[in-house]
């Protein structure tokens, strides 16, 4: 499944099993706490993925709070959009994964998928990780390290808006996947109001870059319809969760030991009212033109 993300070279293990080596460019990639690390140095090499990845280091222990509400709010939606997702035979990557929430949420349902293969570029984020993968690799999203079609699907949930370049992110989601093969994605959508007010709360917070984004429905179609995957839904979701649960962790409340309940609730709701208009999320489907193999 793993080829060099330089030049899609075959790997093999080499030094005392703690590297990967590629024969074809002779470059090596080291393996730390069973993680293969292939960002190929992408996160000081790049300045726009250096800004995110000191963003999402940043953010580490905001991700791991429990009183968060918007934590618990994510880990709630993201079966929703498994169920959306479907039950393709063979691996599935969670693109973007994080600290695990996908993972962690279905194995909490009893539903985790058995070749769920988690990649992100932020190690301290990779390394929180502790259920529902049957394998991590840290990686560049704009050069992802697995072969043309090695997966049957994959998921996306909140990190589309974080890639310094979707475009070119989209294609290699989209060449990692088989003819036939499925992607599902959630991101926040593009409101000009909530924009202006979020560009004013963020002004000095070094969780969020220049190139953290929302995207218009339209513009969303665009990007996924970019990689030349057939895109067969776009619907804007979710008028209630994000903005009460951001509202309500700057209050704190969180804090008082209800971050659970409160953010199922509006969980709840926000699947109840469905696809909106008024939706402050987007999420798609789309499909890998070609019949499965």
């Amino acid at each position: 499944m793993l080829v060099c993300p330089r030049c899609r070279g075959a790997l093999a293990s080499a030094g005392a099993g703690d590297l990967l080596r590629c024969a074809a460019c002779d470059v090596a990639f080291p393996l730390r706490g069973g993680i293969p690390r292939m960002t190929d140095g992408a996160e000081s090499r790049d300045e726009a993925m250096q800004a995110e990845w000191t963003a999402q280091q940043n953010a580490h222990a905001l991700y791991m709070d429990p009183t968060f509400i918007m934590n618990g709010w994510e880990r709630a939606v993201l079966p929703r959009l498994d169920d959306w997702l479907g039950h393709a035979g063979g691996a599935t990557l969670d693109v973007g994964c994080g600290v695990g929430k996908l993972g962690e949420a279905l194995t909490a349902l009893g539903r985790g998928r058995a070749e769920l293969v988690g990649t992100d570029f932020q190690s301290t984020l990779l390394e929180e990780v502790r259920e529902g993968y049957a394998a991590l690799v840290q990686a560049d999203v704009h050069h992802l390290p697995f072969k043309d079609g090695a997966f049957s699907a994959a998921i996306t949930t909140n990190a589309l808006h974080h890639f310094p370049d979707p475009v070119r992110a989209m294609s290699e989601i989209a060449r990692v996947l088989r003819p036939g093969g499925v992607l599902v994605t959630l991101d926040p959508r593009y409101v000009t109001p909530l924009e202006l007010i979020k560009k004013m709360l963020r002004k000095n917070d070094n969780m969020f870059t220049k190139d953290h984004k929302a995207f218009r429905v339209d513009e969303y179609r665009d990007l996924l319809g970019s990689s030349g995957l057939r895109v067969t839904d776009v619907r804007a979701v979710d008028p209630l969760g994000p903005l009460l649960s951001t509202a309500l962790d700057y209050l704190k409340v969180g804090k008082l030991g209800v971050a659970e309940p409160i953010a199922r609730a509006l969980a709840g709701l926000d699947r109840a009212i469905g696809p909106t208009p008024i939706g402050l999320m987007v999420e798609a489907r789309a499909v890998k033109p070609g019949a499965p193999a």
